[in-house]
């Protein structure tokens, strides 16, 4: 163990003294029963990350009553006695493979999912989120002193179902927060206008709280450091309210933003890391319990937050989606072992809103544990894998890992396909993170890879292998448009920039052309964006895609939507839906309008071997989320 880290060293938080000073943040699973109730599926996904090392695990949002305080769909609930049963079990996992459980207690408000209840959201006064955009009602003071109740009655139960701890939800703008927050409380009452009566209702549940779990039982508060949005919370006045209760709270967990600014909450790919721990320092700096920092942090900015004294425990939350082994590698000394998260989005955010079970981009068996064991293959198969890039490097280092006898074939000098261009843009420095971690954990596993080697499918056949996996993957499409042979491809624009003049027109605004357009912004190019849909990234989750178009904003790019490109000559002629004639002057052009599959190659495959799969871009143009996903079902599927 490398004693050295302030990560590995203990602390006291309440009656409990904590392993280490990582801590994995509530993060919402979808993975309940319709009714609140824990799953297997959920219980088998805690045990995982307890089992992972991290000392303590706040377990996600879960609702407090059955009126309407459940903020989405598939949420976790605690609001009657029938859900203590399953709560007991999904305690047991965490506690019984070495964390502290502590369950997070919440009250939708006004962010409430339309489909959640069904019902009209309350708030503190009747001013709408403009993200859900549904009017809510200004809750009574009878309702105010039912809800508080509703709290008490469900951290009772937290501990009958034998949590070491509640924490209670005040902050992203749900019922509490919103009660804390400027922005939102506008009452004229004792639960309004003043810090202190916006206070009113947040500290009367923790002290009701505290009085009926009493002292021996863990009692956190989550906060907002900055609600970032005008008129909102502040450092300041979050500071002023936790030293208010910190007499009655054992930790605060210090996190940031509401639905309206959830950019800053879960920062995606395009932001920096690390954006919101200098909240939890200034928190640090006014209180004296425990602080929680967070915020896109992997293992060297925890580090060095705490180092820097900025918090006192670190959570991570995305990376424990991505690696539950994390804490167990960084006291270990296997910190390039720890699989990285690319903040995509994929899977734990973008099936959020959906109400469909989480997932993860790079770690297909996030909430499916069960369903994709540890062991060894029961009978290890030879398998041929043709095709380096995400999909087919996946597919070889987790077959190899599984025990199974496995040759990859690179037509290429370089593994990675499509995403060593993808990664080039200096946002994208988590990608580069992941593309490299394939590598190591391909070379480690033991696959036999051979690069520069054209595979055919005689030479397949020759190897009488067990099953073929195809991850052949694509190439840039070419649209019938007449002077489409001049443009340049992303891949070159990517990695040579130099190539690039200094006007440049891009022809197309997926994913593809905005993140080539912004490399290429940053280095002081004038840019213009075609794009035939009527909105830019289209196909990426709404937080990535809210931040894109700001970024494009920022950096001048000029948008022509709903235009179609007719030809390229001495200009790049177009037209828009309403037949305005468009021609944009540029020195260089580039063709990002998508991918193709290259299907032929792929069938060609097909008959040479008993089992034979296509996964990745071969199938059709992917992201990491699917290339990763068809990778883990193909190997599994070799043992059924």
């Amino acid at each position: 163990m490398k004693s050295d880290l302030l990560l590995a060293a203990p602390l006291r938080v309440g009656n409990k003294i904590l392993k280490n000073r990582m801590v994995m943040p509530p993060m919402e699973t979808r993975l309940s029963n319709q009714d609140g109730s824990a799953t297997k599926e959920m219980c088998d996904y805690y045990a995982e990350r307890a089992r992972g090392g991290v000392a303590m695990i706040i377990v996600e949002n879960t609702f407090v009553d059955d009126r309407v305080s459940r903020s989405s769909l598939v949420s976790s609930g605690l609001y009657n006695e029938h859900m203590v049963a399953s709560k007991y079990r999904l305690a047991e996992a965490i506690r019984q493979n070495g964390a502290v459980a502590i369950i997070q207690l919440s009250h939708g408000g006004r962010q409430a999912n339309a489909y959640a209840t069904g019902k009209t959201p309350a708030a503190p006064s009747a001013i709408p989120s403009q993200s859900v955009q549904r009017m809510p009602y200004a809750l009574t003071k009878e309702e105010i002193l039912e809800i508080e109740d509703a709290f008490v009655q469900a951290a009772r139960r937290a501990q009958a179902a034998g949590f070491d701890g509640v924490e209670i939800h005040g902050a992203h703008g749900y019922l509490i927060s919103s009660f804390l927050s400027p922005y939102s409380n506008k009452r004229e009452d004792e639960y309004g206008g003043s810090e202190e009566n916006r206070g009113r209702f947040a500290r009367e549940i923790v002290q009701k709280v505290r009085r009926q779990v009493g002292r021996d039982f863990i009692v956190g508060f989550r906060i907002n450091g900055d609600d970032y949005i005008d008129g909102g919370l502040t450092i300041e006045q979050s500071s002023n309210f936790i030293r208010s209760i910190e007499d009655e709270i054992d930790y605060v967990n210090v996190s940031a933003a509401m639905y309206e600014s959830m950019e800053m909450q879960i920062a995606p790919l395009y932001l920096p890391q690390n954006v919101i721990i200098h909240l939890a320092q200034q928190m640090k700096q006014a209180v004296r319990i425990p602080v929680i920092g967070v915020g896109s942090l992997n293992a060297q900015l925890g580090e060095a937050a705490l180092r820097d004294g900025k918090a006192d425990l670190i959570a991570f939350g995305r990376s424990l989606i991505a690696d539950p082994q994390m804490p167990n590698k960084i006291l270990a000394g296997k910190e390039e072992e720890i699989r990285p998260c690319c903040r995509g989005n994929e899977g734990c955010i973008s099936l959020f809103f959906r109400g469909c079970p989480i997932r993860c981009e790079v770690n297909p068996r996030c909430g499916r544990e069960a369903e994709y064991p540890t062991t060894p293959a029961c009978e290890p198969k030879k398998v041929v894998v043709v095709g380096g890039g995400v999909a087919g490097m996946e597919a070889a280092r987790l077959a190899a890992e599984k025990g199974h006898s496995v040759t990859l074939f690179e037509a290429s000098e370089e593994l990675g396909g499509h995403f060593v261009e993808g990664t080039c843009p200096s946002f994208k420095q988590e990608g580069r993170e992941f593309l490299a971690w394939q590598k190591r954990m391909l070379a480690k596993s033991g696959a036999d890879v051979r690069l520069n080697t054209q595979a055919t499918p005689e030479m397949i056949a020759d190897l009488h292998a067990d099953a073929v996996i195809v991850a052949v993957g694509s190439h840039y499409a070419q649209p019938p448009i007449a002077g489409i042979e001049k443009a340049m491809l992303p891949d070159e624009a990517l990695r040579s920039p130099e190539h690039v003049g200094d006007t440049v027109c891009v022809i197309g605004g997926g994913l593809i052309g905005c993140e080539t357009a912004l490399a290429l912004a940053e280095q002081g190019k004038s840019i213009t964006i075609i794009e035939m849909r009527d909105g830019l990234v289209i196909e990426d989750e709404g937080i990535s895609q809210g931040v894109v178009r700001a970024q494009v904003r920022q950096r001048g790019i000029t948008v022509h939507l709903n235009t179609q490109v007719h030809s390229i000559g001495n200009g790049v002629f177009a037209s828009d839906t309403d037949g305005n004639e468009i021609t944009v002057i540029a020195d260089t052009v580039i063709a990002a309008t998508g991918l193709t599959a290259k299907d032929d190659l792929a069938a060609s495959f097909e008959g040479t071997a008993p089992r034979v799969y296509r996964i990745g871009d071969c199938v059709k143009g992917r992201k990491i989320f699917e290339c990763t996903s068809e990778a883990w079902h193909a190997v599994y599927d070799l043992e059924k």
